[in-house]
């Protein structure tokens, strides 16, 4: 093998192995942000959102993607009527489920959905928190820690990952 073969298969090793040590540390930082996060929001009980590569994009390359997270108040009985698209299903009127650009959003309809929430939830963190799962950087790791084609349901108590069935 030559010297030059040599330095290429070192430099593809310590590629692998600094993307390891990323994915390794994101992903104890993302559950660390999730606790604080949890602890800054008493008002919050979930966040939920999908994650998955498309079948078909018009013509244009499927790739993985994060979709917007919806954030919610319901109790865990009334977790399983929050859609992964910020509806509610149930029948309880005190229960309210918004993607974040609707909790963060200023417009008149922003304002009347946002009427529920409580004084307990840092609507800023939520854009933080949104931001930062919908992250084109984040993606690796996401697709490493969840998976593809799931809904993923962050609470308290950790993280829910059920299979995602999309058009």
């Amino acid at each position: 093998m030559s010297e030059l073969q040599t330095k290429f298969d070192t430099l593809i090793e310590n590629q692998i192995e600094l993307k390891k040590k990323f994915q390794a540390e994101a992903q104890s930082l993302f559950k660390e942000i999730t606790k604080e996060f949890f602890d800054k929001n008493p008002g919050i009980t979930a966040v939920r959102w999908t994650q998955y590569t498309p079948y078909f994009n018009d013509g244009d390359t499927c790739e993985f993607n994060v979709n917007d997270p919806v954030f919610t108040n319901a109790s865990e009985e009334e977790l399983e009527n929050v859609s992964a698209w910020g509806e509610y299903e149930g029948e309880d009127e005190t229960v309210w489920a918004l993607e974040s650009y609707v909790l963060t959003g200023t417009s008149k309809w922003h304002e009347e959905s946002k009427a529920k929430v409580s004084d307990d939830v840092d609507t800023e963190s939520c854009g933080m928190f949104a931001k930062m799962v919908c992250s084109s950087e984040m993606e690796d790791v996401m697709l490493a820690m969840f998976d593809d084609h799931v809904v993923v349901t962050a609470t308290r108590n950790g993280f829910d990952v059920t299979d995602y069935d999309h058009d």
